[in-house]
């Protein structure tokens, strides 16, 4: 695993700061397991944020504040994450080095493969091994994040008191969260898709390793918006219609829109399997997990199937995880981020 764009080994909390809401996680760490000990969940205005980046920083204080203040964490270190088009992740292939020597070089190794300037990035790495069929090279996993993004949220989560020790990226940390959940799937090739309001990433796994990840620019929000334009009602109505709290509205319509939706979206999966079939011919998916808050959208797990003939699974990032009574009734899909995020708060490099 990628260890983070800045590393500790200090107790922390995660957070995941999303367009759609907020999402915190403490977790103790025991001898055999982890243990929930906070945990939350907040709604956020629309707009926000928008592909990642913050549009509203006072907004966003105000709303990071009103989470802390309830759910109150023991500890003042966060572990943070972020995604979206300031992000970039790829697998090099570069001549075999050590970790020192690739960390030394890093700068000027990577610039070929970023869009954008490397003075305005922070960058990361994993050295993955020797790339196969080719001598004398090894593979290395890049992470590399746009130091705007960044900085926004350091600035709120230290403006609020706190001292942000480990940045992600939402990949990573749902992969974190996947191994200790699914332990007997970890040596198998799976797909795993954390589909939220802004984006749908993707991260194909196998043995602890990232193999492939993408990001899609097609998650919850499309949903909604297309019901939102398609019933003439607003962003908010269109989404208690999406989740099923809303349902004085012309059903078969709304069926028939989710079902467009959702087509979009299994395609983009789709796409992305075929691709990564035609690189790595010899790893074969088994079973695509889905996490996040747009992962139970009516019918999905068996459209991916129909379309891929690969086993789909809603996943629970609180399966080997532990939650009190007065806990279990909150949307646990929700958390896949923020409890892999949690996971970070001890043995960090």
């Amino acid at each position: 695993m990628i260890e983070g764009l800045f590393k500790s080994k200090k107790d922390l909390f995660g957070i995941d700061i999303g367009s759609q809401c907020i999402k915190l996680v403490e977790l103790k760490k025991t001898r055999k397991d982890y243990k929930v000990r906070k945990l939350g969940i907040k709604q956020i205005p629309k707009d926000i944020i928008i592909d990642g980046a913050i549009m509203d920083s006072v907004a966003l204080t105000d709303a990071v504040r009103d989470i802390v203040q309830t759910v109150k964490p023991t500890v003042k270190n966060v572990a943070l994450s972020v995604s979206g088009q300031g992000v970039i992740v790829k697998k090099i292939s570069v001549p075999i080095v050590t970790e020192e020597e690739f960390a030394n070089s890093i700068q000027w190794e990577s610039e070929q493969y970023l869009p954008f300037s490397i003075q305005d990035v922070y960058l990361d790495f994993k050295i993955l091994g020797a790339t196969e069929n080719i001598q004398g090279q090894m593979d290395v996993l890049l992470a590399a994040a746009k130091k705007e993004l960044i900085d926004d949220y350091l600035l709120i989560i230290r403006d609020l008191g706190f001292e942000p020790m480990v940045v992600d990226i939402d990949v990573f940390a749902i992969q974190n969260m996947f191994e200790v959940n699914y332990p007997s799937f970890t040596n198998k090739t799976n797909l795993i898709c954390n589909i939220g309001a802004s984006f749908t990433n993707i991260n194909i796994v196998k043995g602890g390793d990232s193999l492939f990840t993408r990001t899609i620019n097609v998650a919850g929000n499309k949903v909604t918006e297309a019901l939102q334009k398609n019933l003439g009602i607003t962003f908010e109505e269109a989404e208690e219609v999406k989740v099923g709290v809303k349902k004085d509205v012309d059903m078969n319509s709304v069926n028939e829109i989710l079902d467009e939706e959702i087509n979009v979206l299994t395609g983009e999966i789709q796409r992305t399997i075929d691709f990564f079939y035609n690189s790595n011919p010899n790893d074969i998916i088994e079973n695509v997990f889905l996490f996040g808050g747009s992962s139970k959208l009516k019918g999905l797990p068996e459209k991916i199937k129909d379309k891929s003939g690969i086993n789909a699974i809603i996943g629970n990032p609180f399966t080997n995880i532990p939650i009190d009574k007065s806990q279990q009734d909150i949307s646990y899909h929700h958390f896949g981020v923020a409890v892999g995020l949690g996971m970070r708060r001890l043995g960090d490099k």
